[in-house]
């Protein structure tokens, strides 16, 4: 199974979604969107954002599990990562989404 983008709706209605690699783990969870077509949009720019490492940053909560975001260009938040304990498994989440999330399908979970 290839990596994929979930799109979905939660209780309020809002659109959020979720990169699952190709084992169907999650990697990055988005914020609510008000709309699909703003979901869409922040689907594009992780996309775009994976390919360029000035909008990935890693980050380490006081627990000492890492994670990483992507940025959009003006520097918000788009996506944030799972936390990873292992170094290696860090790696190999982001590897995973510099490599999948450019040609990732989107599967609409919303209708």
């Amino acid at each position: 199974m290839p990596a994929t983008f979930e799109l979905k709706t939660n209780d309020d209605n809002q659109y959020f979604f979720h990169f699952l690699n190709g084992k169907g783990e999650l990697i990055l969870m988005s914020a609510d969107y008000g709309n699909k077509d703003e979901a869409l949009e922040a689907i594009k720019e992780v996309r775009t954002g994976s390919l360029m490492s000035q909008q990935i940053a890693a980050g380490k909560v006081p627990e000492g599990d890492t994670f990483f975001v992507i940025k959009d260009t003006k520097g918000d938040i788009i996506v944030k990562s799972a936390l990873y304990s292992s170094a290696m498994v860090f790696d190999n989440a982001l590897h995973t989404v510099k490599d999948n999330a450019c040609v990732a399908e989107i599967v609409d979970l919303t209708a």
